[in-house]
């Protein structure tokens, strides 16, 4: 679960219009709102926190007799503290949680009674406004909808413009992963850069992000919508094959280490010419590397087969309700307001800058404008455009972690010891299996 950094030009467009919007409301169209009144309390981190707060005037007005508390409980102290309330019934937990995607599965399936099924609340008016796969995975596999989406993150595919340049490679043309690897051979024998760069002992989680693009892609993921273990299965063996297909041509390089690493490769510190990072990374980029502008460029990442998904779910996070809250309407009236309507999600984006899922946004003229980083990119619009493909839920259960090891130990042993990538996918999620008591997908 990563975090969106955006442009400062960007957000304070969104919040002078927010406030201008605001400014035009009238209490004729928030009488009917006099009677809900209460506390709620918000559990997030920072960033999060900030946007939500930004939305609270603009919420009072609509509800002058609800209180609204944002918490900054930290990251990753938030998910230790919502298990234990949860564990506890429910006991000493906010109102409202902020909850990332990789935990949902887990709460939803541990603590089936812990969350509000917000369709009761009305969340069924609001499915068709955020893309499908990140809704999809807010939800259950029986209808319920367990949290509304508050940041979406959909796949990056970052490349330096300069080298491709300097390659005579004309990257529009690369339509497949297979073509992308042909590519990253004649890069490399022009330029010297490797095309990709990942951690091979994986001793970090960030060294299965490629496997998971590449996995999604496919419709794929360690688990699938029924919770049987899927890592093994077609689309992940096409996955891992793949990136030992570029690590045994000498076009993905061994790069040890977490964040510091990668913005070594963002500054071109560290050589590589591709960054298959999600969509949060263009923020990141910009900030980090101001002398890099113009070297740096983005589009959707190559199809696994011709004609395939150019997208993948990445990341998301959501608000949702506590079972035991005494004050759900007021929830909800908060969560519908700041992440359900283009009043609130506009003072959301320009107080906290997270990209989100809500269409009537992102597919606003002013949020796709051209970046002038990238050369007058639309990068927004990319991103727009990814999240509007049918991609798959994604359902990390309870039991991720365990699936998560299991492949970083398979992976090692591909890409440093050369392995056949179906055996070690196949012992991987027998010892999953093992260790859960779950089904391997047939």
């Amino acid at each position: 679960m990563a975090m969106s950094l955006q442009g400062k030009v960007t957000r304070r467009t969104f919040g002078k219009a927010a406030i201008a919007l605001a400014a035009t409301m009238t209490w004729t169209s928030i009488g009917w709102a006099q009677d809900l009144s209460g506390e709620i309390s918000v559990w997030t981190w920072k960033t999060p926190g900030e946007g939500l707060k930004a939305a609270v005037p603009a919420f009072n007005k609509k509800y002058p007799n609800v209180k609204v508390t944002i918490e900054d409980v930290g990251n990753p102290a938030i998910w230790d503290k919502i298990t234990t309330g949860m564990a506890a019934g429910g006991i000493g937990l906010p109102d409202i949680m902020n909850i990332g995607i990789d935990y949902m599965g887990n709460y939803v399936e541990t603590f089936p009674d812990g969350l509000v099924d917000l369709n009761a609340l009305g969340a069924k008016d609001l499915a068709g406004k955020f893309p499908t796969g990140v809704w999809a995975s807010g939800s259950g596999a029986d209808g319920k909808v367990y949290g509304i989406p508050y940041e979406a993150n959909t796949a990056g595919f970052f490349y330096r413009k300069d080298l491709f340049d300097k390659a005579g490679i004309d990257i529009s043309k690369i339509e497949t992963w297979d073509d992308m690897l042909k590519a990253g051979v004649t890069l490399k024998q022009k330029t010297g850069v490797p095309m990709f760069g990942t951690d091979k002992a994986a001793t970090r989680q960030e060294a299965s992000n490629l496997w998971q693009l590449l996995a999604a892609q496919q419709g794929s993921f360690f688990f699938d919508a029924k919770g049987d273990i899927a890592m093994n299965d077609a689309a992940g063996v096409r996955a891992l094959t793949i990136m030992k297909q570029a690590n045994d041509a000498g076009i993905m390089a061994d790069i040890p280490g977490g964040w510091d690493s990668t913005i070594k490769q963002v500054k071109g510190e560290i050589g590589v010419a591709v960054l298959p990072v999600a969509s949060w990374m263009a923020g990141v980029i910009r900030a980090q590397a101001p002398d890099m502008k113009g070297k740096w460029a983005v589009r959707r990442p190559p199809a696994v087969e011709s004609g395939g998904l150019t997208a993948a779910v990445t990341g998301a996070t959501y608000l949702s309700i506590n079972a035991q809250s005494a004050n759900k309407d007021a929830a909800w009236a908060f969560i519908n307001f700041a992440l359900g309507t283009l009043e609130g999600q506009k003072l959301v984006y320009g107080g906290g800058g997270l990209f989100p899922g809500y269409k009537p946004l992102i597919e606003s003229a002013d949020f796709v404008a051209p970046d002038p980083y990238y050369d007058g990119e639309k990068v927004n619009q990319l991103f727009v455009d990814e999240l509007a493909q049918k991609t798959p839920a994604i359902n990390f259960t309870g039991d991720y972690a365990q699936a998560l090891k299991a492949y970083m130990d398979a992976q090692t042993q591909v890409l440093l010891k050369g392995v056949d990538p179906k055996q070690a996918l196949d012992a991987a999620a027998t010892l999953v299996a093992g260790q859960t008591g779950r089904k391997i997908k047939q």
